[in-house]
């Protein structure tokens, strides 16, 4: 399997469900999310910014791959 099929699957299969999860918790207003990928990499980013860094946070604590170095 290709990197980029890997890198979309781990997205949508892994990245975002777990995004939802953890937006669920978050006030109203303040829970827009993206998703991004390339073929190697991808990350699911928050508009919020302290919101962001809580995200990376949990990403980090619970091993998940997400790619802080990749922009939209």
């Amino acid at each position: 399997m290709s990197d980029a099929s890997n890198s979309a699957e781990y997205l949508y299969f892994v990245l975002v469900p777990v995004a939802e999860v953890f937006r669920a918790e978050l006030p109203d207003g303040k829970r827009s999310f993206m998703a991004i990928k390339n073929s190697k990499s991808c990350r699911v980013k928050f508009g919020n910014k302290q919101i962001e860094k809580n995200w990376q946070s949990f990403c980090k604590i619970h091993e998940l791959k997400n790619d802080t170095e990749l922009e939209y």
